[in-house]
């Protein structure tokens, strides 16, 4: 058995009253063993200033001695609803000790006075003798015991009850004010502030004792477990109200998985709940409560150092009640004593935090609202300029399209242009040959059969060169040009090309070399035929009689190089630098024979199609070499 002495005075309307106590560790001493004088002199050993023990298992016997001058009648309250048994020692007028029992275990019915707290009638009569009190309980060892005249005391209830009901009322208010905002606005902020507004609440009713009462009075072991399921709850709920006022998932993603890890915590909090009662998760409480809470101000803090300005009106707004929940916190583990402000802490910032969260929430939407139209007027800025840039683009596309317009048209005056007049040309050399023909053979002139026959050799060679570039070129414009590559032995293709002009070279006595060390090359078989046949037309028209034209093949870089290089008569720079375009009119050969402009511009949309590239180098009167560099096998 230990003991263990606190004395408390008070006056109150001229009455005086002391309190004493000691710890019966062995929870089995009788009112008889208090009454001997061992036990009386050990209340009077010692001198505490706090009842408030933290969480304790012990019995604890309060010793009140009351001198009053009046006759009225006192009432004694011990103002903790969660203490599970009590029991009021009085001495009857006989001399023996009546025994009331009362306290959150057993039925609210059996009280002699209504409301949360327990209380005892004492009369002029009792007030003489001292009054022993014995109380034990499986949650916080608080025990504020409070002694007032029956008149004013009836006051003093009134006045906690109001208290009490403002911040109920207050809290329900906030709850269905912020839910209708939530209806109207659907921001997810608003329905978890309703949610950690009306599961706080429900907790304080659990704490004030007034769920013990009112829902489950024959239950009462309910409220050390559900005021946990409600703790829990809303706490979740405030961990997210946080991160969702904060915007803490875009700016700041690691805070916000912590706070998800807060929720987690509380909802396991309120699981555990329904299996273990309030002293078996004791510990596990208070430290989710003393980390989690005042993170929320540092995280409200670092998010308005980081500029976002609105977490200054949640800072302020969670500052109150997160002092009252620590200071409760902290007086139910007996740090802190019994005091007003200890015993309503939860409350008081309660209130002031609904309110102060609700004009965070308006500081909320109109920062939203300025934020969406800012991002408005972005959005008009945006669209002009877009607006602009696209009627750029627009304009430059409808002077491409011009150009290609234009360009088409020129294309279409060259094909005219070709079918009005370098077709004809061979035409009307081929016009009167049968007369002719008839008229030389009667007169028997072979010179001038011979030189008629090389006339019509050479025109129908003409005739069949221009449709062959009229037929490719035309096939190139509407992109319908078959282009099949593989590997092509050069060697083959260009002898082939070389025979098909073998007559003509002979009529003008040229010698065509061919030198092809490099034989292959990867590309279209046809196109690369056309380019070959166009430049070796070309070197054939404007060599001179007893010229050379020689061809050949080296290797450049992964690339074969064709080179077709004549003894002709040359271009200056001005025709040089105009050489592959369309508008380019067809030049006179050595004998007067026509060009038509078109076999160089297929020259080079051939080798492009082949990527490959051509190139052209040429001095006057000494000759030119084109150089046509394809891919190489």
């Amino acid at each position: 058995m230990s003991f263990h002495a606190f004395a408390q005075t008070s006056e109150s309307s001229k009455l005086e009253y002391s309190i004493h106590y000691f710890i019966d560790s062995t929870n089995d001493i009788s009112i008889d063993q208090i009454l001997q004088d061992e036990v009386q002199q050990t209340f009077d050993a010692n001198k505490l200033e706090s009842p408030n023990f933290g969480f304790d298992k012990s019995t604890y016997w309060f010793r009140v001695d009351i001198s009053q001058t009046s006759q009225e009648t006192l009432m004694l309250e011990v103002s903790q609803p969660s203490l599970d048994y009590i029991s009021f020692f009085t001495q009857g007028i006989n001399g023996n000790w009546i025994e009331q029992k009362t306290g959150h275990a057993l039925s609210p019915y059996s009280k002699t006075v209504g409301g949360a707290e327990f209380s005892l009638a004492i009369s002029p009569d009792l007030a003489q003798s001292s009054i022993y009190i014995k109380i034990s309980t499986s949650g916080t060892m608080a025990v504020p015991i409070l002694i007032k005249p029956l008149s004013e005391y009836g006051n003093y209830k009134t006045a906690r009850v109001l208290l009490l009901g403002l911040f109920f009322g207050l809290m329900f208010v906030m709850a269905i004010y912020n839910f209708m905002l939530y209806l109207s606005l659907k921001d997810r902020a608003y329905l978890l502030y309703v949610g950690t507004t009306v599961f706080g609440l429900a907790t304080s009713i659990v704490l004030n004792g007034y769920g013990y009462v009112y829902f489950w009075p024959s239950n009462p072991q309910m409220d050390s477990h559900i005021y946990l399921t409600f703790a829990g709850l809303s706490m979740a709920c405030s961990s997210r109200f946080a991160a969702t006022f904060l915007n803490l998932k875009k700016f700041d993603p690691k805070l916000d998985k912590y706070l998800w890890v807060v929720a987690g915590a509380s909802l396991l909090m309120s699981i555990l709940s329904v299996f273990y009662n309030a002293t078996e998760l004791l510990m596990y409480g208070r430290i989710l409560v003393l980390i989690a809470f005042p993170s929320y101000i540092a995280i409200g803090t670092r998010a308005y150092l980081r500029g976002y300005k609105t977490a200054q009106f949640y800072i302020i707004a969670w500052f109150p009640y997160i002092l009252g929940l620590v200071v409760v916190t902290l007086r139910g583990a007996g740090l802190m004593p019994e005091y007003w402000f200890t015993t309503y802490g939860i409350e008081l910032g309660g209130s002031l935090e609904a309110v102060l969260l609700s004009f965070a929430l308006a500081a909320r939407i109109k920062g939203m609202r300025k934020e969406i139209a800012e991002k408005e007027l972005e959005k008009e800025q945006f669209k002009t300029r877009l607006l602009g840039e696209q009627r750029i683009v627009l304009e430059k596309k409808v002077e491409e399209r011009t150009q290609e317009l234009q360009d088409a048209n020129a294309t279409k005056d060259k094909f005219f242009s070709i079918i009005a007049h370098d077709l004809r040309s061979p035409m009307i050399a081929l016009q009167g040959v049968g007369q002719k023909l008839e008229y030389f053979i009667r007169k028997d002139k072979q010179e001038k059969l011979l030189e008629m026959g090389a006339k019509i050799d050479q025109s129908i060679d003409q005739l069949n060169h221009l449709l062959n570039n009229l037929l490719n070129w035309a096939t190139s414009q509407t992109g319908g040009v078959p282009h099949h590559p593989s590997k092509l032995d050069l060697d083959v293709l260009v002898k082939e090309n070389i025979e098909l002009y073998r007559s003509l070279a002979e009529s003008k006595d040229i010698n065509v070399v061919c030198e092809i060390s490099v034989k292959y090359a990867y590309a279209d078989i046809n196109t690369t035929s056309t380019i070959i046949r166009n430049l070796l037309s070309n070197a054939l028209k404007f060599t001179g009689d007893e010229g050379e034209i020689r061809i050949s093949t080296q290797q450049n870089e992964g690339m074969v190089e064709i080179e077709i290089e004549d003894q002709g008569m040359g271009m200056d720079e001005q025709t040089l630098s105009q050489l592959f375009r369309e508008s380019v009119k067809g030049e006179l050969g050595q004998r007067g024979e026509k060009g038509f402009g078109l076999g160089l511009k297929l020259c080079k949309e051939f080798t492009q199609m082949n990527r490959g590239q051509i190139s052209v180098t040429s001095k006057l009167n000494i000759g030119t070499t084109f150089t046509v560099a394809l891919p190489k096998a």
